[in-house]
């Protein structure tokens, strides 16, 4: 039990060590009662973890059908090298931010012979300026759902 308490706030412990206690009651009940115990449980959990970042619960994934990025941080964290993983985020920002000025700046010269051109200038130069910000916000504060010191 006590592992899984470092995933969720401290104000939802109690829910969790209840939650807990009743997967145990029946869990050896039947084969069914402990898979049927287990997903509440898990499901529970990972329901109250993802409260706990501001975010949806959308159900349990597959086992290994973690994000690219996330795998990447994990493998990173378990093998001590940032090397890799910064080097991966870091051009994939530098394509995305290369790729969107590529755009705007092609479509910027016609921006003014129509209404139609214009708009296509507007919506590349949103999507720009839209990355670049989300990324200087995201260097300068950090994730949006940063955890609470508890």
């Amino acid at each position: 039990m006590e592992p899984v308490l470092k995933w969720i706030r401290t104000e939802d412990e109690a829910e969790i060590r209840r939650v807990f206690a009743m997967a145990l009651t029946v869990r050896g009940e039947s084969e069914t009662a402990r898979n049927v115990a287990d997903l509440y449980f898990f499901e529970t959990l990972v329901r109250i973890h993802r409260a706990g970042e501001g975010e949806g619960f959308v159900g349990l994934r597959p086992v290994g059908s973690v994000e690219p990025a996330i795998a990447a941080a994990d493998r990173a964290l378990a093998d001590g090298n940032i090397e890799v993983l910064a080097d991966r985020i870091a051009a994939s920002v530098r394509q995305g931010i290369v790729h969107r000025f590529s755009e705007a700046r092609e479509l910027r010269p016609t921006a003014e012979q129509s209404a139609a051109q214009g708009r296509r200038y507007v919506a590349a130069y949103v999507q720009l300026t839209h990355f670049v910000q989300t990324a200087d916000r995201l260097v300068a504060h950090g994730a949006s759902h940063q955890h609470p010191a508890n």
